[in-house]
């Protein structure tokens, strides 16, 4: 599932065969989003969070996003098939390669209108070299939210998905469900240094994502009992905007209890 490093990754491979070429020919199943590229130049691979930016010279910027299933497949020039467009967002000709996004969205906006485009208006990214911690967990703390919903609310800080989100609450043993607010603000600046740790990590060892290191998952999608308790993991739908599934051992994160407010 594309998160925050698989971005990084990405932009890593494309930025060599990109950035500085020109476009010879570009596809869509948007054709409006690629309207008279031809013959324009990337000036900048961009990661940010979940999202790819690539700049134009046109003064204008791709936006590509993953979702679920997207990926990148890079071919050269003499391999790439003129095929059905059905599943490619996005596939830029270049003299040095073929670019492809599949099964991902795109659009195309005015670099100047940047800050006016809808879900971008991001927090701090994980995956940055000057990412601070300690400012996310103040972002974190003054939600409303549960402590899974805003690990997720990429304006809090961009770039944590859901693996992610569920493999750092257990190694760290948050309940989920608790209020962001009522956990300390300790809690929150390590859960986001772990993250931006682990999640460059990944990114320097390449390869499936790995949590444990041992190839597995400790919570996220696993359907066996606990690697360190023995106790049946769980899942359950949360949030309400975008519900995604949480997997949480309840041994192992147990429910986090709020203090009552002291009668007068």
């Amino acid at each position: 599932m594309p998160e925050g490093d698989t971005i990084r990754a990405a932009a890593a491979r494309l930025a060599p065969v990109l950035t500085g070429q020109t476009i010879v020919r570009a596809e869509s199943r948007w054709p409006q989003v690629v309207d008279q590229l031809a013959g324009r130049v990337i000036t900048l691979v961009e990661p940010l969070g979940k999202n790819l930016l690539l700049h134009v010279d046109d003064a204008t910027t791709l936006r590509v996003h993953l979702g679920m299933n997207g990926r990148w497949r890079l071919l050269a020039p003499e391999a790439a098939a003129y095929g059905s467009l059905e599943h490619v967002a996005l596939r830029l000709y270049t003299a040095v390669t073929v670019a492809t996004c599949l099964d991902g969205r795109v659009e195309r906006f005015r670099t100047r209108e940047r800050s006016e485009v809808a879900g971008l208006d991001l927090g701090p990214d994980v995956m940055a070299d000057g990412f601070d911690p300690a400012e996310a967990a103040a972002r974190a703390r003054s939600s409303t939210l549960s402590a899974g919903e805003v690990l997720l609310d990429q304006r809090v800080a961009c770039g944590i998905g859901n693996v992610w989100k569920c493999e750092l609450l257990f190694l760290h043993h948050v309940d989920p469900f608790a209020p962001a607010a009522g956990l300390e603000p300790q809690t929150w600046t390590t859960l986001y240094a772990d993250a931006h740790a682990r999640m460059r990590r990944q990114v320097a060892l390449g390869g499936p994502r790995d949590t444990t290191g041992t190839g597995d998952h400790w919570v996220y999608a696993r359907r066996r009992p606990c690697l360190r308790c023995g106790t049946r993991i769980r899942s359950a739908s949360q949030g309400r905007d975008l519900p995604r599934t949480t997997w949480w051992c309840p041994r192992c994160q147990p429910p986090t209890l709020i203090p009552a407010p002291a009668s007068r």
